[in-house]
């Protein structure tokens, strides 16, 4: 009985040593997918993806990576640093048109993100008329966008063109992602900001400025309302997808799941409990902030994206001449 006992011990022993073998196996053979992330609500899909474990139900491991700016992003990625990088599809086909080898998976936001917020300080006599006549209160004033050569300053440019105005008529700032455009648009460094979320809802909840050309309800000309469908979307470089198609498809997976996932109501306080447990907002009411947020928002969080919403982004940029031919991004968009 002993001897059966102690043999016993032993296969015990050598199961538990196997077991851990295996766990070991499985956590070395989940892929790390490094993922470009932004301050504030920043890519709401990637974080639900992380939070409900929907990357490791596809046997790989998603990573949040903090990277204020879509150029910088874009940088990284093409540098190896990232696996994927999420930005405007301006960034996007700028990188394309000067030879980086890369592909379009999807959304990470499908609708428009950016919105020009204007500050308590500045006089807006216009904006009753609204677009395109409330673009002339600019004129003259400090304007902030995340960075120079971002999304937002294409957008802003653009929607300076639709009436009659160049980026002359304004002064250019990079002021960052809302975080850090808030107390510049506050402490009066700036006129007004071409910014995404949660500026809106600072305005909405903290009255710290107001919204006042807004894409997402349908203003600006028609060639910047062509973009939405592809608001911001998931990139990666192509010998990525040779070198690792099984990482591929298993992010592709979890984000259609995370799609799912986010667009069922029966989830929304799931939904919201991720989003305020990975943006505090050290403010009054930021909680919210971050509730009103995401009630703007939500439906936009889309990895289905419109082919032609890229196009119109290469061809609205060619227009305005920040492109110097024509790109077909039919070549961009990655088709298992």
């Amino acid at each position: 009985m002993y001897a059966m006992t102690v043999q016993s011990r032993r296969w015990a022993a050598v199961s538990l040593v196997l077991v851990g073998l295996g766990s070991q196996a499985t956590a070395q053979a989940q892929e790390l997918v490094r993922v470009q992330d932004y301050p504030g609500l920043g890519n709401l899909m990637l974080r639900v993806a992380i939070a409900h474990k929907l990357c490791e139900k596809q046997g790989i491991k998603c990573e949040s990576r903090t990277i204020p700016a879509a150029p910088l992003g874009m940088q990284t990625l093409l540098a190896g640093d990232l696996e994927v990088s999420f930005g405007p599809p301006e960034v996007v086909a700028q990188a394309a048109a000067r030879g980086a080898d890369i592909r379009i998976l999807g959304n990470g936001a499908r609708g428009s993100i950016f919105f020009v917020a204007a500050g308590n300080h500045l006089d807006t006599p216009n904006a009753a008329k609204g677009y395109p006549t409330v673009m002339q209160d600019f004129k003259g004033k400090k304007v902030g966008v995340t960075a120079r050569g971002s999304g937002a300053e294409f957008q802003f440019i653009d929607l300076l063109k639709g009436a009659g105005m160049s980026a002359a008529d304004v002064t250019l700032v990079a002021v960052g992602a809302p975080n850090t455009a808030l107390p510049a648009l506050s402490n009066k460094q700036v006129d007004a900001v071409m910014a995404f979320e949660p500026m809106g809802g600072f305005c909405e909840v903290l009255k710290a400025c107001r919204v006042v050309v807004d894409p997402r309800k349908g203003e600006g000309p028609p060639e910047l309302l062509a973009v939405a469908g592809a608001g911001s979307v998931l990139v990666v470089r192509n010998d990525y997808i040779q070198k690792k198609p099984q990482a591929l498809a298993g992010f592709v997976a979890a984000m259609k799941e995370t799609e799912v996932f986010m667009q069922n109501p029966a989830n929304h306080d799931a939904v919201l409990k991720v989003a305020q447990d990975s943006f505090k907002i050290d403010l009054p009411r930021g909680g919210e902030v971050v509730a009103a947020v995401l009630k703007t928002t939500l439906t936009s969080y889309r990895f289905a994206m419109d082919p032609k919403a890229v196009q119109a982004a290469a061809d609205y940029l060619l227009a305005n001449k920040q492109l110097d031919k024509p790109l077909d991004t039919r070549r961009l968009i990655h088709t298992p």
